[in-house]
């Protein structure tokens, strides 16, 4: 050996023995590296696994790699428990399922483990457990199945190359800086792991996945008794993340997205929690000497100015766009809205306090054409030992206000690993009834508390967490969730987050002590951001949200607020806030006439839909806010929506031709039924009637279309005309009997029918096995078309009856059944028919629709008055149990189960409802 090579080895051995100073010590006697690398992940880093479930990335490369290189390894392994932060609302882990871990180590120039570095869960899956991964030879993706109790659930595809380059086009330069730091905790890269899911749908019995030459993924499923039988193979372009469109159907994908990090506190928060020297405890113990030092000084400073909050109030609340508070004794008698005033707790109130203040002509928010604004909004003081501080409640009519939930594209993630959206659904009938959003829960590492959305289970119900649901026919239901209930089929969303803080008129009744913000053994009195959700008792929905206050302020503000259930939300500045919208079509959108004050209001064009454009407003001035306008951009939390129902009366159809709905035979709230006339520019300007029928406030009378039984509210009645009012000129036809008066047609004429079922209107084809034919309609190419004295249609966008009249005194020509279809075209209806015979339309059986009294000669169909969706309890026989029952109950992990996800369809619409028990058409008169 040359003479200056001689002290090589040992400069080697120097070397290896300082990096290995600090590093894990390795098993050199074990039969292999993998079993090595399984012993030394064991002890050091808590994970359990065996050989056959390490894969290897990378292999030996030589000297160099050996004292300062990386090999990698995908190891399936099991994480051992960590203990929780807090025992009422920790989440634990799961022993039982197996996770994906990525692992740095050093190996020798013969393939020897030598180091083990840094372990990164890639999966963090609670309820499934991961398949050993497959390589791409070609490219740096992997893939593995997911299952749940054996049976596979989803195909997840991991590129660890990284996120795609236009992962980040719509992040500026400190939210790129962000997302590379949490990226480097989660996976030890700052250009993280690109993640696709691939749902099964429906699950197969059996899968296996194999990568096919030039980086195609291959899925071979099983659905049948035996292996051979019903064998169906999808292909997955594993590059593009998409599947054929031939195999769509069997695939629900899941894309990758790189979502928009929160404001630094938050983020720094979250960062504390993940480093592995810091972790939630010490986290929550720093939060909680920041927000009571902050509580400290600020109480301090009231105290010495005395400072009572209506300086405060006044500018949060006079700053809005109208600021006019109702009369104290104002109530609509007939709809029951806005409720009465809130009593203040604390003497003397101060300007305000607790009067609702109307948003009628809030140009921030979409509104209702032809009602008055469903939005009322207050505040009121609950904390007697901090007056300055103030409870904002925003109040809205859930008959006219629909609530939905949408998961985040990071939390929660769901059992078989898929996270959500993180967007409201981008379509025009969507998008265009928009009209507000708020945050959602806590994060699943504070309690894994259930959240599902548009069907798709994330996490499974806690049992006695307090719920807040999205039922399948609209209605907004809250509940404290059954000790041993799945998720209904009725259930479309749902949403958890510990237990009611407000039930039976008790503030914390359930005697819960943690409500967030601190570690074990404190006392809960930190004084943060806090918001909550209730459900009051005259049925109307509540958001509350509060600068600076503790949970039983809330609770009290909840009491003020006449709140029959309510729920604590998330917390904490930049993480709870309330945002409203005005949606508008981007080609009609209307200026604002004054110059937006940019700390609170915003305009802009809605991403990846042009066509519309929004101005939105935050709840109050004062309310701090994250990455603000945030609920109509990608959210990478879970977040709650609103929309305006489609109600009456709503636009008018031409100018002047206002709708009328007072004193008329409704019955209840929102309108079964609207009148107006219009004329007819192409039939000698002659006028017409019309009636709207809201499908989801009426179905076919129970008991047989001429009973009245003793609850029944007869909203209209489809009937013949009296002979003295079958019009004028002479010109009638011969009625056929046994179809309320409609002349004898072809049965080529009488093709097609006006249905009613299940709450939904259809022209053709009923829309329910048990669906009611009202009348046969007829096409202008019909014979008989000239005699119609009246047409049909049911409204594309909102599924709206749209009954169409001439005047009685009006003879029917080819001309006016032509302008009668054309106006049915022109407001939206492209399934329409003509009416025949003398048929007519009667308001509570004792008006015509040109509000007249009039009753009909005879009676083919009735139709009654139906609940409309609103807001309501649900589960309300589940008992108040003790801490000592529900505790234990919530700190366990629910295994999810595909059973516990409702079985995948379309949503239904608000319109959806009980069949109707009722023939499938009309008996003869």
């Amino acid at each position: 050996m040359k003479i200056w090579l001689r002290p090589l080895p040992f400069a080697l051995l120097a070397a290896y023995g300082l990096s290995r100073l600090g590093r894990a010590p390795v098993d050199d006697a074990a039969p292999s590296r993998s079993a090595a690398l399984c012993t030394t992940l064991a002890e050091v880093r808590g994970v359990t696994c065996d050989a056959a479930d390490v894969v290897w990335l990378d292999g030996p490369s030589g000297v160099l790699g050996a004292i300062g290189g990386k090999a990698r390894a995908l190891v399936r392994g099991r994480e051992r428990s960590q203990t929780t932060s807090d025992p009422n609302s920790g989440a634990p882990a799961d022993p039982d399922t197996l996770d994906l871990f990525s692992v740095t180590t050093r190996l020798s120039p013969e393939g020897h483990l030598l180091d083990v570095g840094d372990a990164h869960n890639l999966t963090r899956s609670t309820g499934a457990d991961e398949g050993l991964p497959v390589t791409d030879a070609s490219s740096s993706r992997v893939a593995y199945l997911v299952e749940v109790d054996g049976h596979p659930e989803a195909v997840h595809v991991l590129d660890l190359a990284g996120h795609d380059r236009h992962a980040y086009d719509e992040l500026t330069k400190l939210e790129r800086f962000q997302v590379k730091i949490a990226d480097l905790q989660a996976t030890g890269q700052t250009r993280g792991v690109k993640k696709t899911v691939f749902t099964l749908v429906p699950p197969p019995r059996k899968a296996s996945i194999a990568f096919l030459p030039g980086g195609m993924l291959e899925v071979k499923g099983i659905h049948g008794a035996d292996d051979t039988s019903d064998v169906r193979v999808t292909t997955i372009d594993a590059a593009k993340g998409t599947v054929a469109d031939a195999d769509a159907a069997n695939m629900r994908v899941t894309a990758e997205v790189v979502a928009k990090p929160p404001t630094f506190g938050p983020w720094m928060s979250d960062r504390l929690r993940a480093a592995s020297w810091f972790g939630d405890e010490k986290n929550q113990v720093l939060k909680a000497v920041v927000f009571t030092t902050m509580e400290w000084v600020k109480g301090t400073k009231a105290q010495l100015t005395g400072d009572t909050g209506e300086e405060a109030a006044q500018e949060d609340l006079g700053s809005l766009p109208t600021s006019t508070p109702f009369p104290s004794n104002f109530t609509d008698p007939e709809i029951g809205w806005p409720p009465k005033p809130l009593v203040p707790m604390i003497k003397p109130a101060i300007a305000g306090e607790g009067q609702w203040i109307r948003l009628d002509d809030d140009p921030f928010i979409t509104p209702i054409p032809g009602l008055p604004s469903p939005f009322v909004t207050t505040f009121v003081r609950s904390d007697p030992s901090a007056q300055h501080t103030r409870v904002y409640v925003t109040l809205w009519d859930p008959r006219l206000i629909a609530l939905h939930m949408e998961a985040g594209t990071v939390e929660p993630v769901s059992a078989t690993g898929a996270a959500g959206p993180g967007k409201i659904p981008r379509t025009p009938e969507t998008i265009r009834r928009v009209v507000g959003g708020f945050n959602g829960g806590f994060q699943a590492t504070h309690g894994e508390f259930g959240m599902q959305a548009n069907g798709v289970l994330y996490l499974p119900p806690k049992p006695y967490a307090a719920t807040v649901a999205e039922l399948r026919d609209g209605t907004t239901a809250f509940a404290a969730w059954p000790k041993d209930q799945e998720v209904p089929e009725e259930i479309l969303s749902f949403r958890q987050n510990m237990t009611f803080m407000v039930q039976n008129d008790k503030y914390n009744p359930w005697g819960r002590a943690w409500w967030g913000g601190v570690p074990p053994g404190w006392q809960d009195a930190i004084h943060t951001t806090r918001s909550g959700l209730c459900l009051t008792k005259e049925g109307f929905v509540a958001y509350l949200f509060g600068h600076d206050i503790g949970p039983e302020p809330l609770g009290r503000a909840m009491l003020a607020a006449r709140c029959q259930v309510g729920m604590h939300l998330d917390m904490n500045p930049g993480l709870a806030g309330f945002e409203f919208y005005n949606m508008q079509s981007a080609s009609t959108f209307k200026p604002l006439g004054r110059p937006l004050q940019k700390d609170w209001e915003h305009e802009g064009t809605v991403k990846d839909m042009p066509e519309f454009k929004f101005r939105s407003r935050r709840m109050t001035k004062s309310m701090g806010h994250i990455l603000f306008p945030r609920y109509i951009q990608r959210d990478a939390r879970d977040f709650f929506y609103l929309t305006a129902r489609h109600v009456l009366p709503g636009e008018p159809i031409a100018p002047g031709a206002e709708w009328r709905v007072k004193g008329l035979p409704q019955h209840g709230y929102p309108y079964a039924s609207a009148i107006t006339s219009v004329t007819l520019p192409t039939a000698g300007e002659r006028r017409v009637r019309v009636l709207r029928l809201d499908p989801r406030a009426v179905a076919i009378a129970s008991d047989g279309p001429t009973g009245d039984g003793e609850n029944a509210q007869t909203v209209a009645i489809f009937g013949r005309a009296p002979r003295a009012a079958r019009g004028a000129r002479g010109a009638r036809e011969k009625s056929a009997p046994g179809d309320a008066g409609a002349p004898s047609v072809a049965p080529a004429d009488a093709a097609k029918k006006l249905w009613l079922g299940q709450h939904i209107f259809t022209i053709d084809e009923p829309p329910t096995p048990n669906a009611v034919a009202i009348t046969s309609v007829v096409q202008p190419s019909s014979s008989s078309a000239a005699n119609a004295r009246g047409a049909v249609g049911v409204s594309d966008e909102d599924g709206m009856l749209q009954w169409v009249e001439l005047l009685p005194e009006d003879a029917p020509s080819a001309e006016t059944s032509a302008a009668m279809l054309a106006l049915l075209e022109r407001i939206g209806c492209s399934s329409r028919g003509l009416l025949m015979g003398d048929l007519r339309a009667y308001l509570g059986g004792t008006l015509d629709i040109g509000g007249e009294p009039a009753a009909p000669a005879a009676v083919a169909v009735k139709l009654t008055r139906t609940p409309s969706p609103a807001a309501k309890q649900i589960f309300e026989s589940t008992p108040i149990v003790p801490q000592a029952v529900w505790q234990p109950l919530q700190k366990q992990r629910v295994k999810w189960r595909p059973t516990l996800a409702p079985p995948e369809k379309p949503a239904s619409s608000a319109s959806s409802g009980p069949a109707p028990s009722t023939p499938s058409s009309p008996p003869p008169l």
